[in-house]
């Protein structure tokens, strides 16, 4: 990670779900009974039990032999999946904010949580539920996005999705005859780049946009349309209003 992504990353850290997580031991809470000093509930006693679990109050009451159980405490793991189109990295600017949001997240899931695993595709999600998922990408598909987020976000403790775009992909200027070529293929296309076709293009952007936003918070999670900037503009103006990160 470069430096100055590394400073700004320092300032900011990952809110943790509301809902159970799994993870390995660490500060947050988990979905069973474990070691912290919580308490969760009394059951009986079974053999090969830890002695110091027994509640011997309520023995000499009772005559039963219960043992205590305490809340777990994990430290949740992050699913990481990232975006491997040609369209991400489209400008150097947006390739180097890609870049810096994927090293930060990879940052705060190393200090603050129970590590990062790097998914390499949607179709290799890990089994284990209840982890908190975090998708960047710019989410220029030809499909609908729904469908996907939804597989993305199934069984998961929450999922965070970052729309990451170019500031010309956001508001293009209007520059006259351009000849657009496809970046995930061989195409070409002559367009006159007028008023009208800027007001389409936009009138599509926005119902992505509102596609994407729409699917993620159907799913309990979190949104956030980021335009490619400097890291710390990144995280202050678009990650910290949403809610995907917040301040340490």
């Amino acid at each position: 990670m470069r430096a100055e992504c590394a400073a700004a990353a320092h300032r900011y850290r990952f809110p943790m779900p509301r809902r159970p997580l799994a993870g390995r031991t660490g500060l947050h809470r988990g979905r069973g009974a474990g070691s912290s000093l919580e308490f969760l509930e009394h059951r009986d006693y079974v053999p090969g039990d830890d002695l110091r679990r027994v509640d011997w109050r309520a023995f000499a009451r009772t005559d039963e032999l219960n043992v205590r159980l305490f809340r777990e405490e994990v430290a949740p793991r992050i699913d990481l999946l990232g975006d491997e189109s040609q369209s991400i990295r489209v400008t150097p600017l947006k390739r180097q904010a890609y870049h810096d949001i994927m090293d930060a997240i990879s940052h705060w899931s190393s200090r603050d949580a129970g590590g990062v695993r790097n998914l390499e595709s949607l179709g290799r999600i890990p089994p284990t539920p209840r982890a908190l998922r975090v998708w960047v990408s710019d989410f220029l598909f030809e499909e609908d996005p729904a469908p996907l987020i939804r597989r993305f976000a199934s069984g998961a403790a929450g999922i965070c999705l970052v729309q990451l775009l170019d500031p010309w992909e956001i508001d293009p200027a209007r520059e006259g005859h351009l000849t657009l070529v496809d970046c995930e293929g061989d195409g070409r296309l002559d367009l006159e780049l007028d008023a009208a076709a800027i007001a389409r293009y936009r009138e599509r952007l926005a119902r992505l946009r509102a596609a994407v936003e729409r699917a993620a918070r159907s799913a309990g999670g979190s949104y956030a349309l980021v335009e490619a900037a400097a890291p710390e503009t990144m995280f202050r103006r678009s990650l910290l209003p949403q809610g995907i990160v917040e301040p340490r």
